[in-house]
């Protein structure tokens, strides 16, 4: 879950860090079904709108 203490910014600053996140980005990820029964249209909206809010920052 993100929150609003995230730091957006990092540094590759070793090769071991590069080799690390080129592999991150190159392995696929497997997609997560998610139940949206589980949570009613207003609280995802609100949900939505706060992580926009976190990330903008």
């Amino acid at each position: 879950m993100a929150t609003s203490s995230f730091n957006k910014d990092f540094t590759l600053n070793s090769r071991k860090a590069v080799d690390s996140l080129a592999k991150i980005i190159s392995t696929p990820v497997a997609s997560v079904n998610v139940d949206s029964n589980l949570v009613s249209s207003e609280e995802r909206r609100r949900g939505e709108l706060k992580l926009k809010q976190m990330l903008s920052r």
